[in-house]
């Protein structure tokens, strides 16, 4: 991951890039309600979240929850569906502070990442949960000329 720092007023932004990972996802539909009620039971489908990168990937209407494919997944014995975190720019927004309250501001910090970024609709804008209380909100950018 590559950093290119720019101050702003919600927080730091950064452009990072991510690299194409292969991940296991289950898809919902993208309404918080239903979001809030899946993740619990797909983080508790494995056998430890120790880790585990989980990510949730925002499609037009779908929600995926993913974690990227780890060595123990090799069978995917849980039988989820197959994915991909997509690589390339991102605008991130990292928030931190305490569960759940925390999670709370993930919609107003997508709202000021879209409102700078020159958005790649062709790829999903991603929630990173790095661990209770931080998370990372990624926008897709175009990339520079």
């Amino acid at each position: 991951m590559t950093n290119h720092p720019a101050a702003h007023d919600p927080g730091r932004i950064d452009v990072v890039t991510l690299d194409e990972r292969p991940a296991l996802s289950r898809d919902v539909a993208d309404d918080l309600a239903t979001v809030q009620a899946a993740w619990p039971d797909f983080e508790g489908a494995f056998d430890s979240l120790s880790g585990r990168s989980m990510m949730g990937l925002v499609y037009d209407g779908v929600y995926r929850l993913s974690t990227v494919r780890l060595d123990r997944d090799a069978d995917n014995p849980l039988a989820l569906d197959e994915t991909v975190i997509p690589g390339g720019n991102y605008l991130r927004l990292r928030l931190r502070g305490t569960a759940p309250a925390v999670y709370e501001q993930i919609g107003e910090a997508f709202d000021v990442l879209f409102s700078r970024a020159d958005h790649d609709a062709s790829r999903p804008h991603i929630e990173h949960y790095r661990r209770e209380g931080e998370v990372d909100c990624l926008v897709p950018i175009r990339p520079s000329s």
